[in-house]
């Protein structure tokens, strides 16, 4: 039932389980205050939706080559999270306070290193359990193996990504 269960719901913290409101956490948390699949008094239940909570701000400025990917509050200190940007799916991690990006795909089995579990400095994926250094993209479980890293600034409250 546990292989049915992530096929049809997807796994514990990824896209899919959010959608259906069965986040691991199960505190994901809505623009309106609320949480996935706790509505709130603000938000009706057609109305959820899957962002972090705090938009990407809009009216920062990025330096030039970077991106505005998300709000620095939208995700809290040992938090990873899966964003796509100009086309590529990258991670996006928060180690006390300080954000890290690195390409979101495990050189093993492509697992999404932003659906797996950060614990300081190092992300394991998903699938199979690799691990990462999400500050240098080297790979703890294979030292042939890295994923490559994007440098990342704050601007204001706006955390942007060199892509």
């Amino acid at each position: 039932m546990g292989l049915l269960r992530i096929l049809v719901f997807g796994r514990p913290n990824g896209f899919r389980a959010r959608l259906f409101g069965r986040g691991s956490q199960g505190q994901e948390r809505l623009g309106g205050g609320g949480t996935v699949g706790v509505p709130s008094e603000d938000v009706a239940v057609g109305e959820r939706s899957l962002s972090l909570g705090l938009e990407p701000p809009k009216d920062v400025t990025p330096p030039e080559g970077f991106e505005v990917v998300l709000h620095k509050d939208a995700l809290g200190a040992g938090e990873v999270i899966e964003i796509i940007i100009a086309g590529r799916a990258i991670a996006v991690a928060n180690v006390d306070g300080s954000f890290f990006a690195l390409s979101n795909a495990c050189p093993h089995a492509q697992g999404p290193l932003g659906e797996g579990a950060l614990a300081g400095p190092v992300v394991s994926c998903p699938y199979h359990g690799w691990e990462f250094d999400v500050r240098t993209g080297a790979c703890l479980t294979d030292p042939a193996s890295e994923v490559e890293t994007y440098a990342v600034e704050v601007v204001d409250h706006a955390v942007c990504v060199a892509i």
